[in-house]
């Protein structure tokens, strides 16, 4: 091809067990289930409030605190759910579509083009333009281009060659310009 525009950066990708599944938290907290976690934390709060305010302190009958205990309640179960079990879910599967990925994926090159992102592997090649993706998600350690809801591309900082590591994250930065979120875990 004649008239094909060179790429920006070419660098290889190997994210671990770990980097993937710190990945799909990010992406379920972007996207997916643990979306609404801001929302369960003020509800928690609220039934707690509400939970305590109504309780009949100096009365003796004990069955006016049978609703305002459950209500209580209510509130370490959200906690539990939003922060522990759920959670755990999405690791456990993200460790098991980590195996599919590493035999399909790692490693894989990458090569970032103006207007799209192509991941050569050995069995597989994929282009992603950027203007179909969802987001970008960036914390201290990856950069996390969410594609849909079932992929995601992951660039572990650690992987960027050294001289050009902040032309690259520079870049993706203001490509994803609105689309951009900045975390340190998947919680905050």
């Amino acid at each position: 091809m004649a008239y094909q525009i060179p790429h920006k950066a070419e660098f290889e990708i190997d994210p671990t067990s770990e980097e993937y599944t710190a990945a799909a938290l990010l992406a379920e907290r972007q996207g997916g289930a643990l979306q609404a976690l801001p929302w369960v934390i003020v509800l928690a709060a609220g039934l707690l409030f509400l939970g305590l305010s109504s309780f009949g302190w100096f009365r003796t009958n004990y069955t006016v605190i049978i609703m305002p205990l459950m209500i209580c309640l209510l509130c370490p179960f959200l906690l539990i759910v939003f922060f522990g079990i759920l959670p755990a879910i999405l690791k456990k599967r993200a460790t098991e579509d980590y195996k599919t990925y590493a035999a399909l994926m790692n490693p894989a090159t990458v090569r970032l083009y103006a207007d799209n992102a192509v991941t050569k592997a050995d069995r597989l090649t994929l282009t992603d333009p950027y203007a179909l993706m969802s987001g970008c998600i960036e914390t201290p350690e990856m950069l996390v281009l969410i594609k849909d809801r079932e992929r995601m591309l992951i660039i572990p900082k650690r992987c960027l060659p050294p001289e050009q590591a902040e032309e690259i994250i520079s870049f993706l930065r203001t490509v994803f310009t609105r689309r951009r979120r900045v975390r340190k875990n998947w919680v905050f």
